[in-house]
């Protein structure tokens, strides 16, 4: 029988076969939250010496996802959600400080609303950011996810959110797209994914500058990507290594490489709303 003839494929007809990774991923409004929460206490269980913190965020995401259920029109309305739930079930410090910001009067929430929004932290009291961001998160993935096929604004940046214009938090290297292993940043406020390809700087739109670091003897689902030319990092989240990892939980479960980064002269280009410089 003859054999079949060879045919070299040219590079841009490969190209143009591939699937494209889509642009945007929106949030999905009845898992985003409950993932987070469930990961936030996976992660707790692995971590003896952080893990009361992050039993703490995994507390705060179910109440963001019992708030988000319930439809709230303000993130007001939101954060009373929040701290109706959350305050029978967290320590007693804890518990106090939410029944404070449940009665915090409308101008105080609003003036430390729109500092967070900001990502000001420094003039904020550092114990009050997680609980007014976890409301704001709410209104905002809600936001996020109502749009569907809307078109998305686009900021023209790849180092903002195209659809509510705040910083990443993280990025994911996702396996539920056509081209596993694409990059997505995470939006830090709405939880949107966008798409920015791999080998670029997210900060300096630099290719080829990239260095990657890890905690020695720790897991590699999470790294730094961190640019020579900028000396920015930003952690990215592998979900090829493990596909229940979260931009957000798993950003606060390895608070020992925002350490090593710092230590080695680059600066974290990434705000997470549940962790305050300095408060770590």
């Amino acid at each position: 029988m003859a054999s079949a003839p060879i045919r070299i494929v040219p590079q841009d007809e490969i190209a143009r076969g591939t699937a494209e990774p889509p642009a945007l991923r929106l949030p999905d409004s009845i898992s985003f939250f409950r993932d987070r929460a469930a990961r936030l206490r996976t992660l707790a269980a692995r971590s003896p010496a952080g893990g009361g913190y992050l039993e703490l965020m995994a507390e705060l995401a179910a109440a963001q996802d019992a708030a988000l259920q319930a439809e709230p029109e303000t993130w007001r309305d939101a954060l009373r959600a929040i701290t109706a739930r959350l305050a029978p079930r967290v320590p007693a410090p804890t518990a106090g400080l939410v029944r404070g910001l449940a009665s915090a009067s409308d101008g105080y929430l609003e003036k430390v609303a729109a500092r967070v929004l900001d990502f000001d932290y420094p003039s904020l009291d550092a114990r009050v950011v997680p609980f007014i961001g976890a409301a704001l998160q709410v209104v905002e993935v809600r936001r996020a996810a109502s749009l569907g096929d809307i078109a998305a604004r686009s900021s023209g940046a790849s180092d903002v959110c195209p659809v509510c214009g705040s910083p990443p938090v993280a990025s994911t290297l996702r396996i539920d797209v056509p081209v596993p292993g694409s990059r997505y940043l995470h939006c830090a406020l709405c939880g949107t994914n966008w798409h920015v390809p791999r080998g670029q700087c997210t900060q300096c739109d630099v290719r080829d500058k990239l260095a990657y670091f890890h905690v020695e003897g720790g897991s590699e689902v999470v790294k730094a990507e961190a640019c020579d030319a900028c000396r920015s990092y930003l952690k990215v989240v592998n979900q090829e290594k493990d596909p229940l990892a979260d931009p957000v939980a798993d950003d606060l479960a390895t608070l020992a490489l925002d350490v090593l980064m710092d230590e080695s002269g680059y600066e974290r280009a990434g705000p997470n709303l549940f962790l305050v410089p300095g408060q770590t």
